[in-house]
């Protein structure tokens, strides 16, 4: 067998990517759940961000199968992903974060799938658990498999720790995670994918996504409006007729971004920018007719919404 053929028959078909800043509390309970999974043809590449606790020394103490690759400063988490996937070597790539649990049967549905039709990702739902692990609810995605980028422009509920990527697609895309957003990564590589390839969706939940109570802040939020519009219109400029194609879904996905920055605004109390935010968008359907009624007349109805939509105060 030539070297060429050997280093080929190596290489394992799943890449797992896994990011991390000083995350060693939950650390071995997800790093657990990789090796539980059945199945067993995979790496899994570990960033150490510039750690100074010891979760590259935990992740190393798995063995050989984990590899952990260190940045040479701390850098924002897309960086940090294009980092990581740079040092994949697998036919596909799939994401856990350092405090969330796979169940066994994970990485075996997300490859069968996948592998079913010409798809650039796969993902599926998650059941939500707090820091105590227990399970406090659950989403499961209302998408069905094909071409699904206006749905996602109207609802994104994609869990970047249920995805799967064809590395050959993500190649051809030419695409990666976008230095310029650090608040929703992985909303402006998969929308892009989306517009570009067909996507495949799992009606299970394959994952326990851990909600801690300071898991968003006032500066992430702050970015999402801006952050939303950003990859919207870099789609736009990138495919001239897709603004006409799907003018509804792309007026509606605008308005998430105002509800974004209003949810923002609220967030630091200030009410009157709240409301000039989200006023243009009042009569756009009766969803932000509704949602702009609470927050002129009913604040604490809104911030009890919020509070149950999250999960956490925001």
């Amino acid at each position: 067998m030539s070297l060429q053929k050997l280093e080929s028959s190596m290489k394992p078909e799943v890449s797992i990517l896994m990011n991390c800043f000083n995350s060693e509390t939950y650390l071995n309970e997800a790093i657990e759940s990789v090796f539980q999974q059945t199945f067993t043809d995979w790496e899994l590449i570990f960033v150490d961000n510039c750690s100074s606790d010891s979760s590259a020394q935990i992740a190393s103490s798995f063995g050989e199968k984990v590899k952990v690759v260190r940045t040479e400063k701390n850098i924002p988490l897309g960086a940090a992903r294009n980092f990581g996937i740079s040092h994949c070597s697998g036919d596909y790539i799939a994401i856990l974060d350092t405090d969330d649990i796979w169940f066994p049967s994970t990485l075996e549905k997300q490859l069968s799938e996948i592998k079913s039709g010409d798809y650039a990702l796969v993902y599926g739902g998650q059941e939500n658990i707090n820091t105590s692990g227990i399970t406090i609810g659950e989403m499961r995605p209302k998408q069905k498999s094909g071409f699904i980028f206006g749905s996602l422009l109207k609802q994104f509920d994609v869990p970047i720790v249920t995805t799967m990527l064809s590395k050959k697609h993500l190649s051809n895309s030419g695409l990666k995670f976008d230095p310029n957003v650090t608040a929703s990564e992985e909303y402006c590589l998969f929308m892009q994918l989306a517009a570009k390839y067909k996507f495949s969706v799992i009606d299970d939940v394959l994952v326990k996504y851990r909600i801690h109570d300071n898991s968003l802040t006032n500066k992430s939020i702050s970015r999402w409006g801006d952050e939303r519009r950003y990859t919207l219109n870099k789609i736009i400029s990138e495919n001239s007729a897709i603004r006409e194609e799907y003018s509804s879904e792309f007026d509606e996905a605008f308005s998430r971004a105002a509800y974004y920055d209003a949810q923002y605004f609220m967030s630091i109390q200030d009410k009157k920018s709240a409301e000039r935010v989200l006023r243009p968008c009042a009569f756009k359907g009766y969803k932000y007719f509704l949602l702009f009624i609470l927050l002129k007349f009913f604040p604490g109805v809104w911030n009890k919404m919020q509070r149950m939509k999250y999960g956490r105060n925001i």
